[in-house]
């Protein structure tokens, strides 16, 4: 219900917002305060010329923009981005999905930032910037808890992050979900009128805040403020992520200038990782001892031989809990594996006689993975298992052929995913809650040989993160069926029948 209420009052102050800048001009935005605060190094971007877009009677500088576009070219210069305004939006790269649905609308003119040599801006002409690949730059939401946009507080795994303001504005990841950007905002809201009936309108002037979290850690890196501004709740979105690396605050409405904000280096999570479990055999073919065994008893008598047959034949281990243990300083991820360690036919008294059973025990085993180093992974006890937090989790297979209906017709759900293997495992895709696992595979002189190929995008542009291989053993579907999204964001697929070797996933934030 709160997250309802809240999103009401944030679409009333997007009018708001669309109604001020509308009549709002370059000449009437205040320059930020030169004595803002920062325990990093920042810069200032300004890009020598206004955005323009092409109207009816002309180029003419657009009212607003709603969205900044950045790409590169492929094999150029690493640190030169070509950058675009699109004053009417994104609509996340829709038309993609849908060719009935009309491209974005891109500014008339182009611009390259070198970030390496003084921020040096050059104009660039259509072809140049055609010959670039779009980056996901995009940041993704992040909504803070509470009733109003005065109260609450942001949730991001397991910690909690305030405002500075009085206003929230919202939250903003970056890609791989490292760091993590809260806007606030202060000033004095006109009171209620017939547009404005709930909270009256953004503030004409205040002061705007930015702080910046390793999503991590919690630990705060970054501080800035600004007072006395225009506007200043419009100043909270735009917000550019370069890279990991690269944050760019805008300093105006017209995404004229912005701040740019550069963060320590970031080094991603070795993905995917090959997690081969201790056996559960040891050398001379003995079964290790499960951490729990429960016997189970089932009578033979009333069955038909091929009810017996498949009563007593062999099942495959499987999954079937994970759990997350803090401890020391350090997460695991507690993985349960159950399977029948022994199965028979046994003869059983009973009180009105004797007769013949299934007898069959059933061993549990748990794991551990140090989420720091999960390449080394160990046996972990019932007493862990026991204080560990069961975790959510799921398969959730998608064809990635699906379709949803639109005022336009049937359009695919899912930006196009391209196969790194030679042929598309079924299913085809892992849903991991905003992430897509592609999967397929390439044999290797074998039906049951080969190497599995599993590839994440991002579900709401269709942006690749990452790719990863490993040799697989045993039917492939049979393996990409029992893969399983993780709470915490994570995926665990199985290479193997016996469920003695995994690909692990940490997926972005």
């Amino acid at each position: 219900m709160f997250k309802n209420h809240y999103l009401r009052m944030v679409i009333v102050e997007f009018i708001v917002l669309i109604a001020s800048l509308s009549c709002q001009s370059a000449a009437q935005t205040k320059r930020l305060n030169d004595a803002a605060r920062t325990s990093l190094n920042i810069s200032k971007l300004q890009f020598p010329q206004q955005w323009l877009e092409q109207t009816r009677i002309g180029l003419r500088p657009p009212d607003g923009i709603e969205d900044i576009e950045v790409r590169q070219v492929p094999g150029g210069k690493p640190t030169e981005f070509f950058f675009a305004a699109l004053p009417n939006g994104a609509f996340d790269y829709a038309h993609e999905l849908n060719p009935n649905i009309p491209s974005p609308q891109y500014s008339e003119n182009f611009f390259a930032v070198d970030f390496t040599d003084a921020m040096k801006v050059r104009p660039v002409p259509h072809d140049e910037w055609s010959s670039g690949s779009r980056l996901y730059t995009q940041p993704r939401l992040v909504v803070p808890l509470g009733g109003d946009l005065t109260s609450g507080e942001i949730r991001y795994r397991g910690k909690t992050f305030s405002k500075v303001g009085k206003y929230w504005g919202m939250g903003w990841l970056s890609p791989h979900g490292k760091w993590l950007a809260i806007f606030s905002y202060t000033g004095e809201k006109p009171p209620p009128d017939l547009m404005h009936f709930i909270t009256g309108g953004s503030p004409r002037t205040g002061d705007i805040f930015w702080q910046i979290y390793d999503a991590e850690s919690g630990e705060k890196v970054f501080e800035w403020e600004a007072r006395d501004v225009d506007n200043p709740a419009s100043l909270g979105s735009l917000v550019v992520w370069l890279e990991e690396r690269r944050l760019l605050l805008p300093l105006d409405v017209f995404a004229q200038s912005f701040n740019v904000v550069t963060l320590p280096e970031f080094v991603p999570k070795t993905n995917p990782v090959n997690v081969q479990l201790p056996a559960r055999t040891d050398r001379t073919g003995v079964r290790v001892a499960p951490a729990q065994s429960h016997e189970v008893w089932g009578p033979l008598a009333p069955l038909t031989k091929e009810q017996i047959a498949e009563m007593t034949a062999p099942k495959p281990p499987e999954v079937f809990e994970l759990r997350s243990l803090d401890q020391a300083g350090s997460s695991e991820l507690l993985i349960g594996i159950q399977e029948w360690t022994q199965s028979e036919r046994r003869f059983r008294n009973q009180r009105d006689g004797g007769g013949e059973y299934s007898y069959r025990v059933l061993g549990t085993y748990y794991f551990a993975l140090s989420l720091d180093n999960p390449a080394h992974p160990r046996f972990a006890s019932k007493e862990e298992w026991e204080r560990g937090k069961i975790l959510r989790i799921g398969h959730f297979g998608i064809s990635l052929d699906e379709t949803v209906p639109t005022t336009w017709g049937d359009r695919p759900t899912y930006h196009p995913v391209e196969k790194s293997g030679a042929t598309w495992a079924n299913p085809k895709a892992l849903r991991a809650d905003q992430w897509i696992a592609a999967l397929s595979y390439t044999k290797q002189g074998s039906a049951s040989r080969g190497e599995m190929f599993v590839d994440i995008y991002e579900g709401r542009v269709g942006a690749k993160m990452s790719s990863g291989k490993a040799a697989y053993e045993g039917p492939i579907d049979e393996l990409v069926k029992q893969g399983l999204w993780i709470e915490g964001d994570y995926v665990l697929i199985p290479l193997n029948p016996s469920l003695e070797s995994f690909m692990f996933w940490t997926l972005p934030g």
